[in-house]
């Protein structure tokens, strides 16, 4: 019982974890066309917020839904989390020189953040040692050197492209072979 509950919650994590990443991919690719062709849009009310509140709506019902408690962390989310949260540091601190000190350009701050997120599917790929996010950190790595010699509009095209290239696909084929290999 206790093994099909850790495969059923390692699945509803893997998904949950490529959603996520499809709706970050949304709404960076969505701010990247306003910007891109001048869409008299607010994108930070009509496309970020409202769409981050309703994905954590979701996601608490998704949970619910699927009963994960998640109350006992097993080793590999653990040391996913460590190592998520050193990356989401590091991206912070990215994103602070870029947006408060204006010192990396807008590309080479996409550039490095892309190449953040194939140090996170590269980590991804050690603890479930599965195939697809090994796929995924080499697309990142591709789209992070397309960053650094592209330009600063482009910028938040490369990480949206990303999002969803190298990290929602991956997840959703990892999260389908996970599903596929508990029912057998």
């Amino acid at each position: 019982m206790s093994v099909e509950r850790a495969y059923r919650e390692a699945v509803v994590v893997d998904r949950l974890g490529a959603l996520w990443a499809l709706i970050l991919a949304k709404c960076f690719l969505a701010q990247w066309a306003i910007d891109r062709f001048v869409i008299p849009i607010d994108g930070l009310r009509y496309v970020w917020s409202l769409t981050l509140a309703m994905a954590v709506v979701a996601t608490v019902l998704y949970l619910r839904a699927h009963r994960a408690a998640l109350v006992r962390f097993p080793f590999q989310l653990r040391v996913g989390f460590a190592v998520g949260l050193g990356l989401a540091a590091a991206l912070a601190c990215l994103l602070y020189a870029h947006l408060v000190l204006g010192q990396p350009s807008a590309a080479v701050t996409a550039g490095l953040a892309c190449a953040l997120g194939g140090a996170w599917a590269l980590t991804l790929a050690a603890l479930k040692r599965a195939p697809e996010p090994l796929v995924g950190a080499v697309l990142w790595w591709s789209l992070a050197a397309t960053a650094l010699a592209g330009a600063d509009v482009d910028a938040l095209l490369w990480v949206g492209l990303g999002l969803l290239g190298a990290q929602a696909i991956p997840g959703f084929a990892l999260a389908r072979r996970l599903e596929r290999s508990a029912r057998v």
